[in-house]
């Protein structure tokens, strides 16, 4: 995989994806500067070969292309203006995380007049995807970056959808979320409509995933869900935040959304059980709690 020899990059965010994709950079050939607002998690990349940068602002200074992957608008607003005055005309930053288009839209308002493209680029996949670079990425900005960047994104993702020239990457990761969300809800309500008429776990996953109702995201999750193991790659309180962020955006807009209120209930009765930091497809089981607790 090694082709990106001679790429200068900092990656901001080290965290449960940040960690598999930086990596793949670095095993790619690219010099790689990293940084995190807990130090102590550049530490593996470090022994690989990554720089550690002690902030954003001396990452800018270092690499050419920045790449940001981090929780929510609030942090990639701080990056943002903690790089700017080291950030130079000719760089590019491509930013990974799933935030609001209001934010996405103030980020692109700030490096405009320093000269630095900006690629939105959220990604859809699981830690096991972004491992083996699979990943397929929502993306929008200028056309110039997207070409300069290719090889990057190449390493990143195997799919990279072109959604258009601003904010429409953000609109399009979280329209595709708010499906993700509602998913183990329905699923866990088929599975427990069959069991009750007789039919296996094993046979019920084998037809879901098997026929129409199987997508990439089912067929993600269905040794988990014959295991009950729910290790998560992407845990309930993250994918209850981006349904938080997509339910404000729709507000704002007038979008009638209460299939996606309701999956945002169910994602606060396991926050509120202690489970919040459990896989998202945990909520599966919500027939099991309800029929247990009305049990004689």
């Amino acid at each position: 995989m090694e082709r990106l020899q001679g790429w200068s990059l900092g990656w901001v965010g080290i965290g449960r994806m940040g960690t598999p994709l930086s990596r793949r950079l670095l095993r790619a050939g690219a010099t790689l500067w990293v940084t995190d607002t807990d130090p102590a998690r550049c530490a593996p990349l470090a022994l690989e070969g990554a720089q550690v940068a002690p902030d954003a602002a001396a990452l800018a200074r270092a690499a050419a292309v920045l790449l940001t992957m981090v929780p929510d608008d609030a942090a990639l607003l701080s990056v943002v203006r903690a790089a700017a005055p080291s950030l130079r005309p000719g760089q590019v930053l491509v930013d990974l995380s799933t935030i609001s288009p209001a934010a996405s839209a103030e980020v692109a308002a700030i490096l405009a007049p320093l000269g630095v493209e900006y690629l939105r680029c959220p990604v859809s996949g699981s830690t096991a995807t972004a491992e083996a670079g699979a990943l397929t990425l929502f993306l929008s900005g200028p056309d110039t970056a997207l070409a300069r960047l290719r090889p990057v994104l190449s390493v990143l993702g195997r799919e990279v959808l072109r959604c258009g020239p601003a904010e429409e990457a953000r609109a399009t990761k979280l329209m595709v979320n708010l499906v993700v969300a509602l998913t183990p809800a329905i699923i866990g309500e088929a599975l427990a409509f069959g069991g009750r008429l007789g039919l296996t776990r094993e046979a019920m996953l084998a037809a879901l995933s098997q026929s129409v109702a199987g997508s990439p995201l089912l067929a993600y999750k269905v040794e988990m869900l014959k295991a009950r193991d729910w290790t998560p790659s992407a845990d309930i309180d993250l994918l209850a935040k981006d349904v938080d962020l997509a339910l404000e955006v729709g507000r704002r807009a007038g979008a009638p959304m209460p299939l996606s209120a309701l999956a945002r209930q169910f994602a606060a009765a396991y926050q509120a059980s202690g489970e919040g930091g459990l896989d998202f497809f945990r909520v599966a089981t919500w027939p099991e709690r309800l029929l247990a607790a009305n049990a004689p």
